[in-house]
């Protein structure tokens, strides 16, 4: 392998890892706040490019400020959820919490199904993919934007859980609820936050995937994927979820030069399940002790 394929390969898996993290950093903040594992995050993936699309094509929005507006109503959309199914339902079996979202997702799609059809659409105004030439390398462009996007995106999260007080009481609330609530933290006002947060992020990673795959109904799908990077990382643990999804995606990028796409992904999800035989809480989650 040369060193200008290991590059480009380098490039583009941390591009789609970055992705990756992203999804699998809002599916863990709901899961480690609630106890909940929001099977509608991938169908919010789907309506943060969708949003973008019709903010496009309706109101005539360049991509940034279609992509400003998307993930702003995709977190009132989240917060929306929070408010009306989840909270109502907090208190039942978690199975129960469960099946509710994966309606709440279930029906975003068919919405937007509606709406939109199956078509295969881009959003206009997005950076060309027309290759920039380093030297002997070409890089994708889009790459690079997605690469910068979220890592500011995820050091300004990083800053935001460590200094400002909300990003405290998130964290407070994640490790116990019934704890914040003893020392004055507004609990449900927290949790609706988290759910906006989590939609926000899921959207954002829509948008950015849309100019590498298109905006299409099954965007998200890529959950799937999300899931495996927070597991491999460890499911509790929110750093644990941007490595999952950054070695996630590098593993697939080198798999594929060498495999097809069924037998790379066959090839992926065994090295996970290598991964959590060595370690089953993944790679910085902890086991919890429990009384019995």
């Amino acid at each position: 392998m040369s060193i200008a394929i290991a590059f480009q390969l380098f490039i583009a898996g941390l591009s789609t890892g970055s992705i990756y993290a992203l999804v699998a950093l809002g599916l863990a903040l709901v899961f480690k706040a609630t106890g909940i594992l929001n099977f509608a995050h991938g169908e919010f993936v789907t309506l943060g490019a969708y949003l973008g699309l019709f903010a496009s094509y309706y109101f005539g929005l360049t991509y940034p400020p279609a992509l400003l507006v998307a993930v702003l109503l995709s977190a009132l959309a989240g917060l929306l959820m929070e408010w009306s199914v989840v909270r109502p339902l907090i208190t039942a079996p978690p199975f129960t919490v469960v099946i509710a979202t994966l309606a709440v997702g279930l029906s975003v799609k068919n919405i937007l199904r509606l709406s939109w059809q199956e078509n295969l659409s881009t959003i206009p105004g997005t950076i060309s993919h027309a290759p920039i030439a380093i030297g002997p390398l070409s890089v994708n462009p889009q790459y690079l934007v997605v690469i910068a996007v979220s890592f500011v995106l995820l050091g300004m999260l990083g800053l935001f859980f460590k200094f400002t007080s909300l990003g405290i009481a998130m964290r407070a609330v994640s490790e116990d609820q019934r704890a914040a609530r003893l020392v004055g933290i507004n609990v449900e006002l927290v949790l609706m936050l988290t759910f906006a947060t989590s939609a926000g992020m899921a959207a954002l990673a829509g948008l950015l995937l849309a100019p590498l795959t298109g905006v299409h109904i099954e965007m998200g799908w890529i959950v799937v994927k999300a899931l495996v990077a927070a597991v491999l990382g460890g499911f509790t643990s929110l750093p644990g979820a941007v490595v999952g999804g950054l070695l996630l995606g590098l593993a697939e990028a080198f798999c594929g030069l060498f495999l097809d796409g069924v037998t790379r992904d066959l090839g992926v999800f065994g090295l996970l399940i290598i991964a959590l035989l060595v370690r089953p809480h993944g790679l910085f989650g902890r086991s919890e002790a429990r009384r019995v």
